[in-house]
């Protein structure tokens, strides 16, 4: 069997073409969508790009996995305590396959399992676990070196991260293979000519922040804040998200060029395509520009594609399903007709593929752990956040906010000291999703919150907040 899963960094889903997008941010991606199911409301279990790479990998929530922020604290995922025989092997070790993770799976199958990343920052032993091949290339220059904080790392670009999966595909000797590569464009700071962002300087911009927001939030003293991003007015706001765009259409390229490969070898109808983002990415909707920090829409929801292979049945089309990234590893076994390790906690969206009939989930529930603590809870109609660290924001940011999402997709007006009874209810489902899934006495993103969240400490002492 032939699955390549693109994961691309920062992507969020209402800036893609094929979710309504108004501009030509991704025509390859849009391509692909036409041959596949779109999840229009397709969250991160767990954000950001830490979390929730262990969250696709592991087949596992962050209450279960252990990860769920950035750090020392993300260094060790949940594993068994013989952590040599977690090392994987050719031989198939049955009395660990409840913990095998998706690349595992392959491995065990004797698949080629080979990951492509241009994710360098945040290097952790389980995200190298159990591969064939995993390379991290390098730019001939210094061009892509970056200085982001005390740190300095170089982040190959979209066209090495492609130019490397496809020679690793023609390396690949039989008719299988399982290909993650992973794109880092998307994410700031952007690199764009002048060229590339002017295209998208005529797009519309979102209805918030407004000018009367704008304001405000130049006068918090925070991390990623208007004045610290120099965004004056709805004009500057323009700037920094058509350079988004232009790296979301960089990158579609790039990924473009990759799928072609697979279409002129013969490949790419029998091949399971599955893209998705990490994390997306807010623009001042809540008081941060081009940050990942909350369990807002702009963070947790991005594209989530999926073309099975040409032999199996599907009903082409969006779908309205609940869904999250720990969904991806058991769909993945259940086309390799494999059944999922014991702890994956996800749920196969084969039959939803195969049909818009079958049925979801009545909720879904998705974590923040860097900038801020927070947990989730989101139904067809209402999301419920739970703040338990407000990071730099205490003087914003309620215990409690409550949205109703098919009215106030923006998520602008709290609901919460209006509709306590839901609050409560929503709650409710939110603790017994807690006690379902988490595997330890204590839940990690409690923790996260009593030591406070590692982008939070990292920075707290630059700003006074707000």
């Amino acid at each position: 069997m032939r699955v390549l899963f693109i994961d691309i960094d920062s992507l969020r889903a209402d800036h893609v073409g094929g979710y309504g997008y108004e501009g030509p941010t991704t025509p390859n991606i849009d391509d692909l969508i036409d041959d596949a199911v779109a999840f229009e409301r397709g969250y991160v279990a767990n954000s950001p790009c830490m979390p929730s790479r262990a969250a696709l990998t592991s087949g596992r929530f962050g209450i279960a996995n252990g990860v769920e922020t950035h750090g020392q604290q993300s260094q060790q995922i949940d594993r068994p305590e013989n952590r040599t025989d977690w090392a994987g092997s050719w031989t198939e070790n049955e009395p660990n396959r409840p913990w095998w993770t998706l690349p595992e799976l392959f491995f065990q199958n004797r698949i080629p399992t080979i990951g492509v990343s241009s994710f360098p920052r945040h290097p952790a032993p389980w995200f190298y676990h159990v591969w064939h091949t995993f390379r991290q290339p390098q730019e001939p220059d210094e061009e892509m070196t970056v200085e982001w904080g005390h740190v300095s790392f170089q982040t190959p670009r979209a066209e090495t991260v492609t130019d490397t999966a496809i020679e690793e595909l023609e390396s690949v000797d039989g008719d299988s293979f399982f290909l993650y590569a992973q794109y880092w464009d998307p994410h700031a700071p952007y690199n764009r000519s002048e060229d590339e962002i002017d295209r998208f300087r005529d797009v519309s911009l979102p209805p918030h922040p407004t000018e009367e927001q704008l304001a405000e939030h130049r006068e918090w003293d925070t991390l990623r804040g208007a004045t610290q991003e120099g965004i004056e007015t709805r004009g500057d706001l323009n700037e920094m998200i058509s350079a988004y765009d232009a790296e979301i259409r960089y990158t579609d390229r790039h990924v473009g060029r990759l799928i072609e490969y697979l279409k002129s070898t013969g490949q790419y109808d029998e091949t399971l395509i599955v893209l998705s983002g990490d994390h997306g990415e807010e623009f001042g909707e809540h008081g941060l520009y081009r940050e990942h920090w909350s369990t807002h829409d702009g963070t947790q929801r991005v594209p989530m594609i999926v073309k099975p292979p040409a032999d199996t049945p599907m009903e082409q089309g969006a779908r309205e399903h609940l869904i999250t990234n720990v969904d991806f590893a058991p769909t993945i076994a259940d086309y390799l007709g494999e059944p999922p390790p014991e702890r994956w906690q996800g749920t196969s969206l084969r039959p939803i593929v195969e049909s818009s009939d079958a049925d979801g989930r009545d909720s879904i529930v998705f974590d923040h752990g860097l900038y801020t603590a927070q947990r989730a809870i989101r139904t067809p109609e209402w999301k419920l956040i739970r703040t338990y660290h407000p990071g730099m924001w205490d003087g914003v940011l309620p215990e409690y906010q409550l949205y109703e999402m098919n009215e106030d997709p923006w998520e602008q007006e709290d609901l919460a000291a209006d509709r306590p009874d839901l609050v409560d209810s929503l709650e409710e489902e939110m603790i017994l999703w807690t006690e379902r899934h988490r595997t330890g006495s204590v839940d990690p993103l409690r923790r996260v919150a009593e030591r406070g969240p590692s982008g939070y400490n990292s920075f707290k002492d630059g700003f006074e907040g707000v």
